[in-house]
C-alpha cells in the first residue's frame, strides 16, 4: 500500500496522531454478536447485568435512559453504577468489542427556565435486542448456546 503525506500544522500533529490511532482501535474492533453478548451478559455481576438490561429496555422503548434513573432502578448510588459502567467497559475493551453502553450529557430546561446537563446511557438498538434475547434465555432458564457445547 504506497504512503500519502499529509501537511499538518506542527500544533495539531499531536492531536492527528491521536485520532489515526483510534481509527484504527475503532477498526479492529470484533461486532457484537449473539454469542459474543451471552458471553459478557453470563460474566458479569447480577448488578451489572440488570444495568445492561434497564439500558436496552429503554432502548427499545425509544429512550434514554439518565444515570441517576439507572441508580435509582439498582439501588445504588450514581457513583456505583458509574464504577459498574467502568468495570462493564474495562471488561469489552479487553474483549476487543465496541462500546455496550453509550453515555452522553445532554442539556435539559428546568422549570424555572435554568439548563443544566445530565448523562443519559443509551445503546444500539440492533445490540438491545440481542440483550434481551440473553437475557430471555437467561430468565426462562434455557440452556446458552455457549453452555451447550460444555456439557
Amino acid at each position: 500500500m504506497p504512503y500519502v503525506m499529509v501537511p499538518v500544522p506542527e500544533e495539531h500533529v499531536e492531536d492527528v496522531m491521536q485520532f489515526i490511532l483510534r481509527a484504527i482501535a475503532r477498526a479492529a474492533l470484533e461486532p457484537w454478536t449473539p454469542e459474543s453478548v451471552t458471553s459478557i451478559f453470563e460474566q458479569v455481576y447480577e448488578a451489572t447485568r440488570s444495568l445492561i438490561a434497564f439500558v436496552a429496555r429503554a432502548t427499545l422503548e425509544g429512550k434514554d435512559l439518565p444515570d441517576a434513573e439507572a441508580a435509582r432502578k439498582l439501588q445504588l448510588s450514581v457513583r456505583e453504577t458509574t464504577g459498574i459502567l467502568n468495570e462493564l467497559n474495562v471488561a469489552i475493551r479487553d474483549a476487543n468489542l465496541p462500546t455496550l453502553i453509550n453515555t452522553r450529557s445532554v442539556t435539559e430546561r428546568l422549570p424555572n427556565g435554568r439548563v443544566t446537563e445530565k448523562r443519559v446511557l443509551s445503546m444500539d438498538p440492533d445490540i438491545a435486542e440481542l440483550v434481551r434475547a440473553a437475557e430471555q434465555a437467561e430468565l426462562a432458564g434455557a440452556p446458552h448456546p455457549l453452555r451447550e457445547g460444555a456439557e
